[in-house]
This record gives structure tokens, sequence and C-alpha cells, in this order.
């Protein structure tokens, strides 16, 4: 058995680190539920963009542009959304294992990393990506989802890809907190399916429905852009506020069995002890010195 001093700095060694996770699950819960209040207004003008689109296309004969319209050739594009550390559970793992698959079934499809747990993935296993972003999983600002479309757009128009996936983990409806996939390039007919018609009257763009459809697609890409990474963000931190909170409960029955531990090494001291001055008083009293 352990010494009782032994002991006593593993006590103080497991304190320690539990005030350090609890204090990392707190940050990341008050982290999550700010980002997703940002995530309900963005969502709220990406639907009504999604409905000003929908009103475009449906009235408008003849009408269209060129991210609405699939390309045959089908070459894709996969940009993969990890974190930028660790401490958050299979968060990273689960995300980097769809990537897996997908670049499995695709393997001549253009590589984007976003977060340094994915570029150092990748490059330890000998694929470098053909871009990786970063600052990005840290900061989901509009600002961080404007860089992020106008890499996508300009591989788009370019001619590099004909479709741009993302992978990311999901953080809310049935995919809650479990990695997904969704299309970003072309924008096609039934990513208009959940929109319900809005009982407006007629309404009249101005200078013409195309330009108004022109500006609207971009900023379609942007917030659904946003979300994603709001939502990525999201599952990030809930991922780590689960993990740390497990090692906070593991801390403290760790923290129980070592004071028992604890307890014991000094019962058993003290035990010796008596042991020792009982026996010297002994051979003291045989020998007629008290």
């Amino acid at each position: 058995m352990a010494s009782a001093n032994e002991i006593r700095h593993r006590i103080a060694a497991v304190e320690q680190t539990r005030k350090i996770t609890g204090a990392m699950e707190m940050v990341s819960s008050n982290r999550m539920r700010r980002i997703m209040s940002h995530r309900e207004y963005n969502r709220r003008y990406f639907d009504y963009i999604r409905r000003s689109m929908r009103e475009i296309l449906n009235s408008v004969e003849g009408i269209t542009h060129p991210y609405l319209t699939a390309r045959p050739e089908g070459r894709r594009a996969y940009i993969v959304i990890t974190g930028d550390k660790g401490l958050c559970g299979s968060y990273n793992s689960a995300i980097l294992a769809l990537a897996d698959q997908r670049l499995a079934e695709f393997p001549d499809a253009t590589l984007i990393t976003i977060g340094n747990i994915a570029e150092e993935y990748y490059r330890r296993r000998g694929r470098i990506p053909d871009l990786s972003m970063y600052g990005i999983v840290q900061d989901p600002t509009m600002k961080a989802a404007r860089r992020i479309s106008r890499e996508i757009m300009r591989i788009y128009d370019e001619g590099l890809t004909d479709e741009v996936h993302m992978v990311f983990t999901a953080s809310y409806d049935e995919m809650k907190n479990k990695p997904f996939e969704c299309r970003i390039l072309p924008i096609m007919d039934d990513d208009y399916l959940d929109i319900d018609d809005d009982e407006r009257e007629e309404t009249i763009y101005s200078p013409s429905p195309h330009a108004v459809l022109n500006e609207l697609v971009p900023q379609y890409i942007l917030g659904l852009l946003f979300g994603i990474i709001a939502q990525a963000y999201a599952s990030e931190h809930y991922a780590r506020m689960n993990a740390m909170h497990a090692s906070t409960q593991n801390a403290g029955e760790m923290l129980k069995a070592l004071t028992t531990q604890y307890n014991l090494a000094r019962q058993s001291a003290i035990t010796n002890e008596l042991s020792e001055i009982t026996g010297a008083a002994e051979i003291l009293k045989g020998g007629g010195l008290i």
C-alpha cells in the first residue's frame, strides 16, 4: 500500500484536475448556449431567403441561375469540419470516419479541411488537403462564413468541382450530435420542400426578379454555411461539455477511493506507531528501567 504522503499528493492532483474539468464544462456550456441563440436568428433569415427564392422561381417562367443547375460530370468537393483541439470525446473521430467513407467512394474529390484536427489527420495519412482554412471553428461568425462561401463559389465558378458537400456534426433534429453530410452546391428543388407557402400579396421585385435572384443565391449559401459552422461549434462544445462532465464525475469517484485509502494508511501508520510504543514500553519495563 502507498504511504499516506503519497496518497495525499495524489488527492491534491486529482482535486486540481477536477477543478479544471469542471471549469471547462462550464465554459463549453456557456459557449454552446450563446451560439445556439445566434443560430436561431440565422435560421429565420435563411428561411426567408429560401421562401423568396422559391417565390421568384415559381412565379417567373424560365428564370434560372448557374448555381441551380446540376452538372453532369459529378466531380465532388468535400469540406470536412472538425475542431482545433481534442478533449471532446468521439466528436472528431466520428466526423473523420464519415469523411473517410465519402472520400473512399470519390477518391478524386477535392478535399478542403476546416479545423486543425482534420488537416493533421489527413497529412499523417499522406493526403494533403487541397485547401485548409484556419480560425473558423473557434469563431463562427458571418465573417468566417463569408470566407468559406467565397472559396466555395470560386472553385465552383472555375469548374474545379461540380458538387460541393460538407461533412460536419449536426446539432438539431433527428441527426443531433451525429456526423452529417450536406450538399451546398448545386441548389436543387428538394432544398425548398420544407418551406411553407407564405400568404402574401403579389411581390414586385426591383430592378427585376432576375437581379433579385442573383443577390439572393449568394445570401442563401452564406446563410446555409453560417448555420453549418454554428452547428459544428455547438456540437463540439456539447461533446466537450459531456466529456468534461464525465471526467469531473470520475475525479470525484477517485477522490472518494483515495480518501478511503488515505484514512486506512493513516490508521495503519497510527497502529504501527502504537505497537512500537507499546513494544518499547514492555521492553523497558522488563529491564526494570520503568
